[in-house]
């Protein structure tokens, strides 16, 4: 058993070796081989030099001059606006959630006040802080029905290739109203 162990390893080393050595002859050379110019795939250059008359084809002179400047370029035209339709609806939008987020800070006080005064699970006043709380969360949720639709009208109006940039401005600030309404519900979530 160990002499094939040994036969099969100095086989691997020996396979090995041969792999490890170098070319005996150079690698052959990319230059342009007789056989392609006999063929007619590269035209033989008749010297060494490359500004000579005499290595340009017959009737062809060779490279001389300016290039000529492009023809000038249109300007770009210039990028589409909203319609004003549409730049009203998105103010509107913006109008609603500005107006629940006022009916949310309006609010405020009185579900902080109900949820001061909650008392144990059950009684009268743990009722008024729930019903108060939920009042709260149901204005958030006013506010939060035009950012869906600025959202669609972002994703709508992106896909066809227009500016979104107004919208985009009016979906941010309807997110902050939101991010402050989501605020003040975990400071007055009960727990």
């Amino acid at each position: 058993m160990n002499a094939l162990r040994l036969a099969t390893l100095l086989a691997c080393a020996a396979g090995l070796a041969a792999c490890a050595t170098g070319p005996e002859a150079a690698y052959p050379s990319l230059a342009v081989r007789e056989a392609e110019y006999q063929m007619g795939q590269i035209p033989r250059p008749s010297c060494d030099c490359a500004d000579c008359a005499k290595c340009t084809p017959a009737g062809e002179s060779p490279a001389t001059g300016q290039f000529e400047s492009p023809a000038p370029v249109s300007p770009p035209p210039p990028p589409p606006t909203l319609s004003t339709d549409l730049l009203e609806r998105v103010a509107q939008l913006e109008a609603q959630a500005r107006e629940a987020h006022a009916d949310f800070e309006r609010a405020v006080p009185a579900t902080r006040s109900a949820i001061a005064e909650r008392g144990g699970v059950g009684s009268k006043s743990w009722g008024r802080a729930e019903v108060a709380y939920a009042n709260l969360r149901s204005i958030r949720s006013r506010t939060s029905i035009p950012l869906a639709d600025l959202d669609t009208l972002v994703a709508v109006r992106s896909v066809d290739g227009e500016p979104v940039e107004e919208i985009i401005a009016a979906r941010d600030t309807v997110l902050g109203l939101i991010a402050q309404e989501d605020g003040v519900l975990d400071e007055l979530s009960p727990r």
